[in-house]
Parts: C-alpha cells; structure tokens; sequence
C-alpha cells in the first residue's frame, strides 16, 4: 500500500512540476511544430500525410503532399484523444508532460525493482534520490514541458524504453517477462528505432534472472529468453519498413534525406549524409566537453544552443566510473550505453537548438541501472550533492529556455 502511494505520488508530483512549469512560462499552447497530433487526424482519415500542415518546418515532400519524417508512435498514442476530442482539442505540451510524469515513475520502479532482486543495495530513500537526479536534475525536465515533435518523440520513446526494461527486471512478474519486455522495447523503435540497443540490456537481465545455483548461465534458457525477447523488436521492424514502403515506395526510405531542415544542416546532410565520422569531433564535443558562451550584451554566460556537456547539465553521471561490480546486469548497461552512443556521434546534428544535450534520454536508462550499481550501498553525501548541483542547472535551463 504504501509503495502504491508513493508511486502515485511520484506520477503527481512530476506531472505538477512539468505540467506546472509550462503554465508558469505561459507555454501551453500546441506549437505548429506538433505534427504527431496532425498525423493522428491524418490516421484517422485514411491518409499517412499531412493535408495543411501548420508549418513545414522538418517535414518532408514527396509527390506533392507533406510527410512527418519521424517515426509514428506518438501520434499513435494521441489517436484516443484525437479520435474522442477532435483535433484542435489535443494539447501537445500536456501530453508531453503526462508523458514525462510517466517517465519518472517508470524509472522509480525500475530502481525499486532492482533492489528488490537485490542486484542493487540501495533502499527506497536512495532510490528516490535517483529518481530527482534523472527527472529534475536532467535535460529531461525541461524537455518534458515543450510539445514539439522532437521533443514529444523522445519522452513517448523513453516510457516504452523504461517499460521494457523494469518488466524485464520485475520480481512480481516472476523472472521478468521476455515477451512484454520486448513488446515494450518494440514499441519504443516506433519512437526511435536507435533504442533498439537497448535489446542488450534486456539480454544482460535475463542472464542474471537464469543463473544456476552455481552462479553459471542457463544457456538454453537464455537462448529462449533471447528468441522471445527479439521477435516483438523484429516485427516492430517490419512494421516501419512497411510504413517507409506506404509513404515513400522504400522500405529504407524515412524521409530524412530530402527533409526540409534549417539551411545549415542541408548542406551537412547533403555533402556527408545522416551518419558520417565527419560529425564526430562535434557531437562528441556537445555531448561531453561543451560549455556555456559568454553573452557580451547581457554580461553573462549563456547555454551553448547546439548543446552543452551532460557532465555540466548532470554531474551526478561522474558516478558512472563506479560501475564496476562484475555481473551481466553491469556488463550489459555499459555495453547498452557504449552502443548507444555510436549512431548519436555519427548522426548529421547534435540535437539542434536546446539546453543541454537532449538525445541523452536515448541512453537515460541504462545509465539510471549503472549509476544505481555505482553508488554501492547508499547514496552519499557527495552523490547527493552533485544531484542537487544538477537540479540547480536544469533549473537554470528551464529559465533560459523560457526567458530565452
């Protein structure tokens, strides 16, 4: 029961802080760059293209009709509120941040779920503090209060993504659930198919659920537990191949060659394509060693709009050279987080004009299960303070994105 409440406390408390800080900023309204709740009309219609889109702004033209280049699963979650409300009824921003909400719970009971497998030592306190650090002292905070269709995709992606990953670990499903967690995970690829790495993670989890009193891996029955897991993420595949198929005649075509993006990226995407070393040096700069500008007309220091280090925006992730206990779980998330970093530093942009790093939810969950290992048997002072320390800045980002 009372693990029941703080649940639902977690759930109210970060929707009132996300849904609470759009109305403070007076940031309800749908942006024109929704586009996932014009798609979920567009469903409903029979048609995969937007008739009169309010901008067109990333979108991507093909035989005279203007498509969403991102893959569907937002707009597939907006169809009941589409479908019951009509069109200019949907709120983008508060679906976001129900969204958002959803993933700080999620992520709560993925921690609790750990330390009740005893695969991490820390009680509900400091699980709790965990939960802080990735929903108010992370770049997730002020994403999950915007309801544009960069951000929407990602919050919607990273929920299925925690999903699979706490069925996979969940004590009252029995030794998880192969087959939720990888209907789940096949779920988040239709947000974005890059997630689909996270298949290690669950592969590392289902080693530790079928150790042998011995401490040695059932073989065949991870190989099981392998096959069930990777058919849901396979069909989810086929399903965006047939979707590419339906809306450009390629089933390896999602539009993102020929989408209408700011000038500066065209000619990157055009000279070097989506994913090229070329990008490296840049992306691995945004992503770990960025900092704040200096803004002469102001006479202070300002967030870098192409991205800023996860170590400034999230201090806390310093913890991560901790994980070092030697288990499947931990071998696993670092290989899930080494994996996942790959195609974000070959991608053509580091995630555009934002606070922070925002990709960075793509490998939020692996890193939430490492940093739970890393901190051992308590979260310290120390830890806790560079939590703190990171809620202050992702404070600080939510007022400059704002007041921007």
């Amino acid at each position: 029961m009372r693990k029941t409440v703080r649940v639902l406390l977690i759930f109210v408390l970060a929707l009132g802080v996300y849904w609470g800080t759009a109305v403070w900023f007076k940031g309800t309204d749908t942006p024109d760059t929704a586009y996932f709740n014009h798609l979920a009309d567009a469903f409903l219609k029979g048609q995969l293209y937007l008739a009169q889109p309010p901008s067109t702004h990333d979108l991507t033209q093909y035989n005279d009709h203007w498509y969403v280049p991102f893959p569907p699963l937002p707009a597939l979650l907006m169809l009941p509120w589409v479908a019951l409300a009509g069109l200019p009824a949907v709120q983008t921003v508060l679906f976001c941040a129900i969204f958002g909400a959803l993933n700080g719970t999620l992520i709560y009971l993925l921690l609790d779920a750990l330390s009740q497998r005893g695969w991490s030592k820390l009680n509900t306190t400091d699980n709790l503090w965990l939960t802080a650090l990735f929903g108010l002292g992370s770049v997730h905070w002020y994403m999950a209060t915007i309801g544009s269709v960069w951000f929407v995709a990602q919050i919607c992606t990273l929920t299925f993504v925690a999903l699979a990953v706490w069925i996979a670990i969940s004590k009252p499903i029995g030794r998880g659930s192969p087959w939720l967690a990888g209907f789940a995970l096949g779920l988040a690829m239709t947000g974005r198919p890059n997630v689909a790495l996270t298949w290690v993670l669950l592969l590392g989890i289902g080693a530790m659920h079928l150790r042998t009193k011995e401490g040695q891996v059932a073989w065949p029955a991870l190989i099981r537990w392998a096959i069930a897991s990777a058919i849901p993420p396979l069909i989810a595949v086929a399903a965006l191949l047939l979707y590419n198929r339906a809306r450009f005649g390629n089933p390896l075509d999602f539009g993102y060659l020929t989408e209408n993006v700011a000038d500066k990226l065209r000619d990157l995407l055009g000279t070097y394509g989506q994913f090229n070393l070329h990008y490296l040096p840049k992306n691995f700069w945004a992503m770990w060693l960025a900092g704040p500008q200096w803004d002469a007309k102001h006479n202070l220091w300002v967030p870098d709009g192409e991205g800023m280090s996860l170590l400034l925006t999230t201090p806390a992730l310093i913890y991560l050279v901790r994980a070092r206990r030697p288990s499947a779980l931990t071998i696993s998330a670092w290989v899930t987080f080494i994996l996942l970093l790959i195609p974000l530093l070959l991608y053509y942009n580091t995630g555009w004009y934002q606070f922070g790093y925002r990709f960075s939810l793509d490998f939020m969950t692996p890193v939430m299960v490492l940093l739970a290992i890393a901190a051992g048997e308590r979260t310290t002072w120390s830890l806790r303070t560079l939590i703190l320390a990171g809620i202050v800045v992702n404070l600080y980002g939510v007022l400059w994105w704002y007041m921007r």
